[in-house]
């Protein structure tokens, strides 16, 4: 039992109470505790969550972008330049072509001396030392200092061993040719794209397909090729080569003339356009003034432009032959149909048509021949004027021509709505039209082969790289303007026009010419009337009259000494025509065929054609094509000389002698005949007759050979043969 005194029961309830406190602040900071646990475990999940759906991001949905920006840091896709293609002309004569040469390149984080890098190679490339060293100033990875110089300037920067400059092969385009052609060819950029001409008509043709490769970026900077199964090289498909209808040979001929009858004439501007008659190839395009294609910068922009083709001009008395088309096709007159001409003044329609000289009654053909703009005004009034337009039209002008080339206009020909009562008269003598010089060209084609016009073309055809020909321009008619019968007579007016009336300075003795003059006033650039003594002298013409083969179109823009074109182009027509025929002369190959030189040659003298390099057979074949005599000594084998020379006239009388040679390979030093002046063929022909072997540099004819003629050559010796087309070897070298 116990004794002890019981605690009084408000204790028991005082400590009870003070219990619950203390176990209800700490289930508080057990809450707060577990709050503060989720809340971290909470904190670390959505961190966990958020990089989750950051590296899914980053690995599924943006996976290429930072795979990009990865391969940016270490690796570099390099574009690989396919070579262009040369451009040649019809005998394959290369006009546009490429020669190695250096770029020099920097990458300007390697450069720590950037003053002194830049002093050292202004004194080289020719540059001041500050352009030098604002170009190594830049930000860029890489940088070029300066593209396509020779060699040369490589090996001297090579020499300096300037620690962050690099030297890098490039092809360079050469125009071979200088100017001869140089707005027909065009030129190219420093990328190597064309920008005129050929260069730009063709330019997916001539450039080919650029290629790629992968470079990756080694520890010290460099890049280096990157060989990986996933990196394949995509090599560059070089460009093909494209095969003009152009022959050097007569493009240099026109562009001579043009520029001796610019100069004579003070004239400001011209084009020759010499075309084939049966397919209306063009042969030869010049325009003055001209520029070099390997600096075309150095000229004016104007100069570069393919006047044939962008310039339109009233043609005057040119387009007669239009009207006079109409008259005989449609049998509205005959030649000999008289039509009276006001002795040289007459007032119609308020207007007054005036002739250069007073003519009363004339027949058709003869105000043909005089050129009479009176004449041609009143013989065309009495028709129909829809049937004149369509006439224009059906020869072309109003449309463009559609030659291959960039640039071309379609000259004007205004609509029937816009005619008035006069525009029929003054079409007739070529006012209110305005044609290019090719649409007329064009004009006396389509009369030259018969009545067909036809679409003028400028490449003969498409080459690869393996010399195969992929593409051939076939001649393409577009439709009969008029009768073979109607040509013939107007060849037959035409003919007249050079004997006896306004052209008869475009004679050439022996061959019947057919050609027509022309000369109009010239009309302001933005209308409003016609210039003050300001004229347009022209003269289209074709030969020989029976079967024609050459079309030549001469158009000089404001002559000073005289403005008619039978004093000014048909001068000019004559040279070149001359010039044509002397080369077909002397330049004719065996396998082309002789019917051209026995249509030129009409009288009782022949022009003797080139016989050395020849075999014998080819010189009897081609003896007996010209109907010449020859007294040939010497074996069976090449012909090493000739007496006369080519080119010389003799009569049909006379006697060629020929000197022939057979290879003997036993022979010991023997003296080197001269080959200056051959075609290549003919001169490899000569020096193998003399058991010479010889290095051919270019191609064409024969312009320097080393060592030269007369010396006498020991076996162990080759001669070197430099043609039209060769370029500097020293710029060629490879280092």
């Amino acid at each position: 039992m116990s004794t002890g005194r019981r605690k009084p029961e408000w204790l028991y309830t005082q400590k009870s109470a003070g219990n619950m406190g203390l176990y209800g602040n700490i289930r508080k900071h057990e809450r707060y505790a577990n709050w503060r646990t989720h809340l971290f475990f909470a904190v670390v999940v959505l961190v966990f969550l958020v990089l989750a759906l950051r590296l899914l991001q980053v690995q599924l949905i943006q996976r290429e972008k930072f795979m990009a920006l990865a391969r940016g840091q270490y690796e570099i896709t390099e574009r690989l330049m396919p070579e262009r293609g040369t451009i040649y002309d019809r005998c394959l004569r290369p006009l546009a072509m490429n020669i190695p040469t250096v770029s020099i390149g920097a990458y300007p984080e390697k450069i720590k001396d950037r003053q002194g890098t830049a002093q050292k190679l202004a004194r080289l490339l020719g540059e001041s030392a500050a352009y030098i060293e604002g170009k190594l100033a830049t930000q860029s990875d890489f940088v070029y200092i300066t593209r396509r110089k020779p060699r040369r300037v490589g090996l001297l920067v090579q020499a300096l061993g300037l620690n962050g400059v690099v030297c890098f092969h490039e092809m360079s385009r050469q125009y071979p040719k200088g100017s001869v052609g140089c707005q027909l060819i065009g030129f190219t950029d420093v990328d190597g794209h064309g920008l005129n001409g050929v260069e730009l008509s063709f330019e997916r043709t001539l450039y080919g397909v650029a290629g790629k490769a992968t470079r990756q970026k080694t520890a010290i900077g460099n890049y280096d090729l990157f060989t990986h199964a996933g990196y394949p090289v995509e090599p560059a498909t070089d460009g093909s080569d494209v095969v003009l209808t152009i022959d050097y040979i007569y493009q240099n001929i026109a562009h001579k003339e043009l520029h001796r009858t610019i100069r004579e004439a003070n004239a400001d501007s011209g084009v020759v356009i010499i075309m084939d008659a049966k397919t209306s190839e063009v042969l030869a395009l010049a325009s003055e003034p001209s520029y070099n294609p390997n600096s075309p910068g150095k000229y004016a922009p104007s100069t570069w432009r393919l006047r044939a083709i962008t310039d339109q001009f009233e043609p005057g008395s040119t387009l007669k032959l239009l009207g006079m088309a109409m008259l005989l096709n449609e049998g509205f007159n005959k030649p000999d149909d008289r039509v009276f001409c006001e002795d040289g003044r007459y007032n119609v329609m308020r207007e007054t048509i005036h002739d250069v000289h007073p003519y009363g009654w004339l027949t058709l053909r003869d105000v043909l021949v005089y050129s009479s703009n009176i004449g041609m005004a009143k013989s065309v009034m009495k028709q129909d004027r829809r049937m004149l337009y369509q006439y224009a039209r059906n020869f072309g002008f109003g449309n463009k021509t559609g030659i291959e080339l960039t640039g071309e206009i379609g000259g004007t020909l205004p609509e029937l709505s816009r005619w008035s009562g006069f525009t029929p008269l003054a079409m007739a003598y070529g006012h209110n039209i305005a044609v290019t010089p090719l649409q007329m060209a064009n004009m006396f084609c389509a009369i030259a082969n018969g009545g067909v016009l036809r679409t003028p073309f400028v490449v003969k055809e498409i080459r690869n790289k393996n010399n195969s020909v992929v593409y051939r321009t076939p001649p393409r008619a577009v439709r009969r303007v008029i009768t073979e019968s109607t040509a013939d007579t107007l060849k037959e007016m035409m003919c007249q026009v050079v004997e006896r009336g306004t052209g008869v300075r475009a004679k050439l003795p022996g061959i019947h010419v057919c050609g027509k003059t022309g000369t109009a006033r010239m009309v302001r650039p933005r209308g409003g009337g016609y210039i003050r003594g300001q004229y347009i002298a022209s003269f289209g013409g074709f030969f020989p009259k029976d079967k024609p083969r050459f079309v030549i179109f001469v158009m000089i823009d404001n002559p000073k000494t005289s403005y008619l074109g039978g004093d000014v182009a048909a001068p000019c027509f004559a040279r070149i025509a001359r010039q044509l025929v002397y080369t077909r002369g002397i330049d004719i190959e065996a396998e082309e065929g002789t019917d051209l030189d026995l249509e030129l040659v009409q009288d009782d003298h022949r022009i003797v054609p080139n016989f050395i390099g020849h075999a014998k057979s080819v010189a009897k074949n081609l003896a007996y094509a010209m109907d010449l005599k020859l007294h040939i000594s010497g074996d069976d084998g090449i012909v090493i000389s000739q007496s006369p020379k080519a080119g010389t006239k003799v009569t049909i009388s006379g006697k060629v002698a020929l000197v022939c040679k057979k290879q003997d390979p036993s022979q010991g030093p023997r003296p080197i005949p001269d080959v200056v002046g051959l075609p290549i063929r003919n001169a490899l022909n000569v020096l193998a007759a003399e058991n010479i072997k010889a290095v051919v540099n270019g191609s064409g004819r024969v312009v320097t050979q080393k060592p030269l003629a007369g010396r006498r050559l020991r076996n162990s010796e080759q001669v070197m043969l430099y043609c039209e087309s060769s370029v500097d070897l020293r710029k060629l070298l490879i280092f």
